[in-house]
């Protein structure tokens, strides 16, 4: 009769597990739900079609996988315990450092970690195959009168390499990003920045002013300004040092996408927020434009038009950039086609391109091809 009794509390017990939290939720509502944890958009409830019949029973068990109560509070719970037992978090997305500091290591998004480690080199073909597909950008460019730029932002992990865990050890001596700006500068007459010396110095300069994010993947105002200097300088353009004074420092505000990625909003303090301030540099006017140009800035009269193609982390230099061009126009990497090129005729082209992108962006043949 016990074993009887055991084996139907075992069962209810099952079923509980099983049915309660449904029950719960169902009455809760979104009193259980938290913001969506998982940047990324989740199953909606499918809409009933005879056409599609054959496939709802797959959309409603993505929609009750997606949006079954208590999920987001289970989500978080395991990010916890995979942040006090393990360096990364849940996906691997997400490198906890020390003091607070985390690094991003998404290896389907260029993989910062085989760049810290040296574990992605380009092979001598690459090498040479990218100097060939650059220089003939620079030439297809000068030939309608357009200088042109690469400028590769470093990534975090090297920058601030002293708070990555013990067990990735020091950054390699020999990594792509290294690779390839010396191939380019000995085998070519390229313009590259590469604004790692720049940012190491400011680093030393200002310690107690951070030039990335601590649990962001970009860098800070402070570092796109020094970035921004080194671009500039390299275009003959004199821009104001960066001094004490200069530098604006607000609690909290920054948007911190590892906390997100790592499931932990709301468990970690959010970083401060730095920028250089505006006083020092020449004003200018922001008016918006169509085709895909996200910035179109007019300024300083007389002065070059730029054009501008990046990623997110040149969206933290328009900024720094607009006051010093009579017009810029700026473009994500991927929305970028040559006929805007051809619409704006600029004097200056410039790439920017994050370390880790440096692969994805730069083996694809030329940025830029004759109209």
């Amino acid at each position: 009769m016990q074993k009887k009794v055991s084996k139907y509390a075992l069962i209810f017990l099952f079923l509980a597990l099983l049915y309660v939290p449904t029950l719960i939720g169902l009455v809760a509502g979104d009193r259980v739900k938290t913001a969506n944890l998982e940047n990324r958009r989740l199953a909606e409830w499918p809409v009933f079609s005879l056409e599609n019949i054959s496939l709802l029973p797959h959309k409603y068990e993505l929609y009750y996988d997606d949006n079954m109560p208590f999920r987001d509070q289970l989500i978080q719970v395991r990010a916890v315990l995979n942040r006090a037992l393990y360096d990364r978090d849940i996906k691997g997305e997400v490198v906890f450092g020390k003091d607070g500091w985390l690094f991003y290591s998404a290896r389907d998004d260029g993989d910062p970690m085989t760049d810290y480690r040296g574990e992605d080199l380009f092979t001598r073909e690459e090498l040479r195959q990218i100097a060939v597909d650059l220089r003939k950008t620079r030439d297809t460019l000068k030939d309608q009168g357009i200088d042109f730029v690469l400028f590769i932002v470093p990534n975090k992990e090297r920058v601030y390499s002293e708070y990555m865990p013990d067990r990735y050890g020091p950054p390699a001596e020999e990594y792509a990003a290294k690779q390839l700006v010396d191939f380019l500068q000995q085998h070519t007459d390229l313009t590259v920045i590469y604004a790692y010396d720049d940012l190491m110095q400011a680093k030393a300069d200002f310690p107690d002013i951070p030039m990335y994010y601590s649990k962001d993947t970009h860098w800070t105002g402070v570092g796109a300004y020094v970035g921004t200097r080194a671009l500039l300088s390299a275009l003959g353009v004199e821009t104001p040092p960066l001094r004490p004074e200069n530098i604006q420092h607000n609690e909290g505000g920054a948007s911190c996408d590892l906390i997100t990625l790592a499931h932990l909003n709301d468990l970690l303090p959010v970083d401060d927020t730095y920028s250089v301030l505006d006083e020092l540099r020449p004003t200018y006017t922001i008016l918006s434009r169509a085709d895909n140009l996200t910035t179109q800035a007019q300024a300083a009269a007389g002065q070059p038009v730029l054009f501008f193609r990046h990623d997110s982390f040149g969206e933290f230099m328009h900024h720094y950039l607009l006051p010093y061009f009579s017009s810029t126009f700026s473009v994500f990497t991927q929305y970028q086609d040559d006929s805007q090129v051809d619409a704006v005729k600029p004097d200056i082209y410039v790439m920017e391109v994050v370390e880790r992108y440096m692969r994805k962006r730069l083996t694809k043949g030329p940025l830029y091809t004759a109209p």
